[in-house]
């Protein structure tokens, strides 16, 4: 973990991108006092969830989808 004061992240920007980039944490100063982190992002995950074994949990049984999904919730399954 470095620190660095707020000027030199100004001039330096691109490099303490580039450390960041790297897994390096970076924490801002200002006078001396800590005003910011510069972090490493996270890696994005899914906004939804992987309905996949949902999917072949459900039975159509040869009737259509919606009268299914009606059913299910009726027998609070869903």
């Amino acid at each position: 973990m470095k620190k660095v004061k707020v000027n030199e992240v100004r001039e330096h920007l691109a490099r303490y991108l580039s450390d960041a980039e790297r897994g390096e944490e970076i924490i801002i100063t200002k006078h001396s006092r800590p005003i910011a982190r510069l972090v490493p992002l996270e890696p994005a995950s899914s906004k939804f969830p992987d309905l996949s074994k949902h999917r072949h949990s459900v039975n159509l049984k040869n009737k259509p989808l919606s009268e299914t999904i009606i059913e299910q919730r009726d027998q609070e399954r869903y």
